[in-house]
């Protein structure tokens, strides 16, 4: 079964693209993608923000449809041609006096983020993932959407909600809010930004928010903060964490700090770390992931299938059903967890975690027939059926032993 994903490896991939370019400083060749936005485009800018409008609920459908066909024939060229470098500029420097050769640099340092993000995303499909459109999230008059990722091997999940705007080329896609990271792609890297931008404006901090000045004023211990926590060094990061001032300690982005910290520490650090989170960020739409992961390790597998119902419920998606699964074997729930199983396999054809989910439950329930009829459907065995403690009592049953042979009659057949 999918399990939560600590978030986007994309957007990690993101950040260290902008690290590596710099702000104030222009790469030495641009990405390939980045070609998308017209010169006049660009230009514009370059020297100030352009007010673009969002996309109507027509447009962003169509764009959707754009992006699905993109990821369907593994065309990464095409997928990253639909973002707007320009509007992705705009959103990281939105309310700032940034202005002339110092905006310029900086939008060079930020150009080609989202069509890396979109590379990343092609390449986890051709190795086995997936990226779903779900449907349209209306939101404060945009309409936005939804993307399930699905990263290869079974190895995690989240959503992207794109945004998207009207350009002089089209509708384009502004920027990406990532669930599992709580906030915008923009937002993550203007964290990267501002404290390079703030070194050569002194008048920037006038510009910024109240929790902005104060994450700049302590961006050094922070930055070492998630040194130490990259080099495996938890307890430090975390003695270090907590000489920050209460007020940067509880602001959002060092809340998700710290349930990363944790997570290579205890299950009693990180349960605290993740309610903490949960707490604070309950209305956004990916908070209900930080509260399943938390009643997960706390064994509250009741609690676990109804906090999933409220995330499934919330993000619009039934193949969110998968994450309660477990939790309801061991309530004994079989027919409730089979039932998930189906509203999953409705929107998600042919992915190898419905189908292996389906065979743990139809195991778990003993309807080993059930079994054999969809291991017929499947010509073989799925990865990691073996694992699956019921799966070798299959083998001995008498539904197990005729499809054996059935596999053996098929494979000496010319």
């Amino acid at each position: 079964m999918r399990r939560i994903s600590a978030g986007s490896e994309c957007v990690v991939a993101a950040a260290l693209l902008l690290a590596a370019c710099g702000c104030g400083q222009q790469a030495s060749e641009q990405p390939a993608a980045a070609a998308g936005s017209t010169a006049g485009t660009a230009d514009a800018a370059a020297v100030k923000p352009v007010a673009l409008r969002a996309a109507d609920e027509p447009q962003s459908q169509q764009l959707a449809e754009q992006v699905r066909q993109a990821v369907a024939h593994l065309d990464a060229a095409a997928l990253t041609k639909l973002a707007s470098d320009s509007a992705f500029a705009d959103r990281v420097l939105r309310g700032t006096d940034v202005s002339g050769s110092e905006r310029r640099e900086a939008v060079e340092g930020l150009s080609g983020t989202l069509q890396e993000i979109f590379t990343g995303v092609v390449q986890g499909c051709t190795n086995g993932g997936s990226y779903s459109f779900v449907r349209l999230v209306p939101r404060g008059g945009e309409f936005r959407p939804l993307f399930r990722l699905c990263l290869p091997e079974l190895s995690g999940i989240n959503y992207h909600e794109l945004v998207v705007v009207q350009t002089a080329d089209g509708a384009k896609i502004a920027d990406v809010d990532v669930y599992l990271s709580g906030e915008c792609v923009s937002e993550s890297l203007r964290r990267l930004v501002l404290p390079a931008l703030a070194a050569s404006n002194r008048g920037l901090k006038a510009s910024l928010s109240a929790s902005e000045v104060q994450l700049l004023e302590f961006s050094d211990d922070v930055r070492e903060i998630g040194n130490l926590q990259r080099s495996g060094q938890p307890k430090s990061a975390l003695e270090l964490f907590r000489r920050l001032p209460t007020v940067v300690q509880e602001s959002e982005p060092l809340r998700r700090l710290k349930v990363r910290i944790c997570r290579n520490l205890g299950p009693d650090e990180l349960a605290e770390a993740l309610q903490q989170l949960f707490q604070a960020t309950a209305v956004e739409p990916g908070a209900g992931f930080a509260e399943v992961e938390r009643l997960e390790l706390l064994g509250q597998h009741a609690e676990v299938a109804a906090a999933v119902d409220r995330l499934r419920e919330q993000t619009g998606d039934p193949y969110l059903g998968l994450l309660k699964i477990e939790s309801l074997l061991k309530l004994d729930r079989g027919a409730e967890a089979a039932e998930a199983v189906a509203a999953a396999k409705a929107v998600s054809e042919g992915d190898a975690d419905v189908a292996l989910t389906d065979l743990r439950v139809r195991l778990h329930r003993r309807d080993f027939a059930g079994v054999a009829e969809l291991l017929e459907g499947m010509q073989q065995s799925p990865d990691g059926a073996a694992e699956i403690p019921e799966y070798q009592e299959f083998l001995r049953s008498e539904a197990g032993q005729a499809w054996l042979q059935r596999q053996k009659t098929q494979s000496e057949s010319p």
